[in-house]
C-alpha cells in the first residue's frame, strides 16, 4: 500500500477546559472546589490527541482565535506531535473555551461550552490538498461546511471519513452520508428515532450507506455492526473512576486508529476488534482528571493486553 502523509486528522471543535472537581454538582448552591486543571478539548480534537499518544502521525483541521487561549490550544497540541499548519487562527477572535464540573464521589460531570467568537470554517476556508492524503478524516458535528469538503477530498483519495455523531442537530445529521463509519452517542440515538433502540439507529445508518455503525451506551458499553455481525462489548473495568470526561472523544480516535493500523497492515479491520481496543483506551482515560491527562500510550494498552 502507498504510504499516505496522515493516519488521521480531526476535523472539528478545538477549545480550552477548565476542570473543577467538586464535592457534589451544585444546583443554585456553593460548594468548594476540590482541584482544578486547564486542558486543552473538544471531541474532534481529544481524538486527534488520543490517536497521537497510539503512535499514528496525525493533523487537526480547526479554528480558535489569538488569544492567550488560543495560543495554549496549539502549544498543547503541538507537544502531542500533532500537525497544527491547518488550524485556523481568527484575528480578534475568542476561542472556544469549555467547563467542566465533576462530581469527586462517582466522576460524573457537567459541560458548559462556547465557541467563543471563532467562526466555522466554510468549504471555502481550506485547501484540502494539504491533509486530505490519510488513511482516516475523523469528523464531530463542528465545522460541517468544511467537514463536506474535506471528506469529498479524503475520498477521492481512498481514505475513509469517521463521524463522532453526539448531538442530534441539522449539522451533525447532514454528515452522515458522507461518512463510512458512524458511532453516535445514545442521546443522539434515541433523539433521532425518538426511542431507546440502538439496533434500529444501527440499520438506518447502514441504510444511509454507512458501513460500519455503532452507539456508545455510556455505562452499558457500546454496540456496533458492520453489515454483517452485531457486536456489544462491555465497559473496561477501571478503579476508582476519577473522570469521564472526553471518554467517548478518546473511544472514537482509539477506534479509528485500531482500524487504520488494519488498514496500513494490508488487513480487513476487524470491527469486534477495533470495539475492544477502544472500550480499553477510553477506560484508562477515566484514571484520571481532564480528557486528556490519563489517555494511554499504545505500549500502556499492549501491556494490558
Amino acid at each position: 500500500m502507498n504510504e499516505k502523509t496522515y493516519d488521521f486528522v480531526g476535523l472539528g471543535y478545538g477549545g480550552m477546559d477548565t476542570y473543577c472537581v467538586l464535592p457534589r454538582i451544585p444546583h443554585d448552591e456553593k460548594v468548594r472546589i476540590e482541584r482544578m486543571l486547564r486542558q486543552g478539548g473538544g471531541p474532534a480534537s481529544t481524538a486527534t490527541v488520543a490517536a497521537a499518544r497510539l503512535g499514528l502521525r496525525t493533523a487537526l483541521v480547526s479554528a480558535t482565535g489569538d488569544d492567550a487561549d488560543g495560543r495554549e490550544i496549539l502549544r498543547q497540541l503541538a507537544i502531542e506531535g500533532i500537525d497544527t499548519r491547518h488550524v485556523q487562527i481568527q484575528p480578534g477572535a475568542a476561542s472556544p473555551v469549555a467547563y467542566c464540573w465533576i462530581d469527586a464521589a462517582t466522576g460524573a460531570r457537567s459541560i458548559a461550552w462556547s465557541l467563543g467568537t471563532v467562526a466555522y470554517l466554510e468549504a471555502r476556508d481550506i485547501d484540502p490538498a494539504g491533509f486530505a492524503d490519510t488513511h482516516a478524516l475523523h469528523l464531530d458535528s463542528h465545522h460541517p461546511a468544511a467537514a463536506v469538503r474535506a471528506a469529498e477530498a479524503v475520498h477521492a483519495a481512498g481514505g475513509k471519513v469517521f463521524l463522532d455523531a453526539g448531538t442530534c442537530n441539522e449539522r451533525t445529521c447532514g454528515l452522515l452520508p458522507h461518512c463510512d463509519v458512524v458511532i453516535t452517542s445514545e442521546p443522539f440515538a434515541r433523539d433521532w428515532i425518538g426511542r431507546d433502540d440502538p439496533e434500529a439507529v444501527i440499520q438506518k445508518l447502514h441504510g444511509l450507506g454507512v458501513s460500519w455503525a455503532g452507539v456508545t451506551l455510556g455505562r452499558r458499553g457500546s454496540i456496533a455492526s458492520d453489515g454483517r455481525q452485531t457486536i456489544t462489548m462491555p465497559l473496561h473495568p477501571v478503579e476508582p473512576i476519577v473522570d469521564t470526561t472526553g471518554a467517548g472523544d478518546v473511544y472514537h480516535g482509539a477506534f479509528a486508529a485500531r482500524y487504520v493500523e488494519f488498514v496500513k497492515a494490508g488487513q480487513a479491520p476487524e470491527l469486534r476488534e477495533c470495539m475492544r481496543f477502544a472500550t480499553v483506551v477510553a477506560g484508562l482515560k477515566c484514571r484520571e482528571l481532564g480528557g486528556r491527562t490519563a489517555i494511554p500510550t499504545r505500549r500502556e494498552v499492549d501491556a494490558l493486553s
